[in-house]
């Protein structure tokens, strides 16, 4: 019989034995770091990323290094399992929340219950147009754009071909969670480290699915035709 893992629990329980020589937010916030750069690199290989990479797995003991690489594992076999807020739903457990931000990340069942009001029937969302875009100005770990994007599935809409986000976040760590995520999930788009309010945009991550969608081109024919 084949043994079921919980991925949430042993996540939690790799963390807690994960580099116990250094405070438990910078190990969450290195293996963050670590893991947008291993997907971005795996895409399109930086040098100066892979530096960085190396600067950060330098502070820690091999084991270590190598529980990171479990731990996003584990993040990827629970997305996989059963849709939700996977790595917002952990930080929250760790209670990682920084209270002078009121970092508070939305449950799975309210994002669900948003997404399904805001998209209606959705049929009727691609009944003139072959794709919709989404803008989250609060990204946070991404709990509302993977909602919507479960919600198109449930429908029968393959959210890499029928749905391009933006989500944003003044956090560093809430984007990299949701890059990761967003990325895990194959949602195409961007995740912008920067202010909303006020457009700022320090850092822009394009996930995986935006290239293997040939999405930038889709984009600005999309934007011709409508002018």
């Amino acid at each position: 019989m084949k043994q079921v893992i919980n991925h949430e629990k042993a996540f939690l329980s790799l963390f807690s034995q994960t580099a116990r020589y250094h405070r438990r937010h910078q190990v969450f916030e290195d293996f963050i770091s670590c893991s947008v750069i291993a997907l971005e690199n795996r895409l399109q290989f930086c040098e100066k990323r892979e530096q960085k990479y190396l600067r950060i797995v330098s502070r820690y003991e091999k084991p270590d290094v190598e529980n990171m690489a479990h731990l996003l594992a584990h993040v990827l076999n629970g997305l996989e399992e059963e849709p939700g807020d996977f790595l917002g739903r952990v930080f929250m457990q760790l209670e990682m929340g920084d209270k002078y931000r009121a970092q508070f990340f939305t449950p799975w069942s309210v994002a669900i219950m948003m997404a399904r009001i805001q998209l209606g029937n959705v049929e009727e969302n691609f009944r003139d147009k072959a794709f919709i875009t989404l803008s989250e100005p609060a990204c946070g770990a991404g709990c509302m754009t993977l909602a919507f994007a479960s919600v198109l599935r449930e429908a029968g809409y393959s959210p890499h071909r029928c749905l391009w986000v933006s989500a944003t976040d003044i956090d560093p760590l809430a984007a990299g969670m949701a890059y990761i995520q967003l990325s895990l999930c194959g949602v195409a788009g961007e995740v912008v480290i920067g202010n909303s309010l006020n457009d700022e945009r320090r850092r822009v991550l394009l996930t995986p699915a935006h290239f293997q969608g040939n999405w930038s081109h889709r984009l600005r024919t999309a934007l011709t035709e409508v002018a």
